[in-house]
């Protein structure tokens, strides 16, 4: 996800453990379908129809096939919202907000998320930090973990490309995980910006397994460089592209979904060459089909 995701409920004028998996098999078994649960969607690649009319989006996203969403801060009331669903034969077991800042602003989230039912609470911002800031946000991230079990909810890092970025020895992904404790910091992995950013997903699933109860799904089309610097994509070439339509290999991370812990998988695309309708049902449909070899 780009940056630009923190004000899409805004601007649409609608603010809305994963076990020791090291013990399991790496492989969901060959043969088999790469994802037997429900496909998931991020409203994000919806953002500019879900403006316009929740319900209605929220309707054509589950007559596509899916049956989970992954939504951002609204204002609409839970109760709706819930009605929304429902009348779309769709979940939301994950929504995704703005970095905490401080412990305090943080139980006020929380509580207003509460009624909503989400089981994971995500944040993400992609922040340039020096190792002592990542130190002293693990800090803060141990902490908010803790608030959020204590209400029911699994708090969730979602990372770009920044987060990947040398810092001698380590970078600030591998900060957060190896300082934050496992129960109260999971990860999101987006397997497009992992990639993006010169990573191997599979490596991370293997390093750190079972903390990745989520995962975001889009392709990276081939010929785009990698960077843990820049993205100078959001105008001009599109290097975002449906799910089999790039150059990831899914069978590979399927192959390793139940070693990372991943309990959810959440289409998204935040650039669409074609109707983002169009694009979500390719994705759909090829994971959907997808077996493991």
């Amino acid at each position: 996800m780009t940056m630009t995701r923190r004000t899409f409920f805004g601007r649409a004028a609608v603010g809305i453990s994963a076990g020791a998996a090291a013990a399991a098999p790496e492989t969901w078994g060959a043969g088999r379908m790469a994802w037997p649960k429900p496909i998931g969607l991020e409203m994000y690649t919806v953002r500019d129809q879900f403006a316009q009319d929740p319900a209605g989006t929220l309707k054509r996203v589950g007559a596509t096939g899916y049956r989970e969403v992954e939504l951002g801060a609204t204002e609409i009331p839970a109760a709706r919202l819930k009605g929304y669903l429902s009348a779309a034969h769709l979940t939301a077991p994950s929504t995704y907000i703005d970095v905490p800042t401080d412990a305090g602003s943080w139980k006020a989230t929380l509580s207003r998320l509460h009624p909503y039912g989400f089981r994971y609470v995500v944040v993400g911002d992609n922040p340039q930090l020096d190792a002592e800031a990542w130190i002293r946000r693990a800090a803060l991230f141990n902490e908010c973990g803790r608030l959020a079990r204590g209400a029911g909810m699994q708090f969730c890092y979602h990372a770009h490309f920044h987060e990947f970025a040398p810092l001698g020895n380590t970078c600030g992904y591998d900060i957060m995980l190896t300082r934050c404790h496992p129960e109260f910091l999971k990860m999101e992995m987006d397997i497009f910006w992992a990639t993006y950013a010169g990573q191997d997903p599979i490596a991370y699933f293997q390093k750190y397994p079972g903390r990745f109860p989520l995962l975001h799904i889009k392709d990276l089309k081939p010929g785009f460089p990698s960077s843990t610097k820049d993205f100078p994509y959001d105008t001009g070439p599109n290097p975002f592209a449906p799910a089999g339509q790039g150059r990831i290999d899914w069978v590979k991370v399927f192959a390793h979904a139940r070693l990372a812990g991943a309990r959810h998988i959440f289409v998204e695309q935040d650039r669409c060459d074609t109707s983002p309708f169009v694009a979500i049902r390719t994705s759909f449909n090829y994971l959907r089909n997808l077996r493991l070899s």
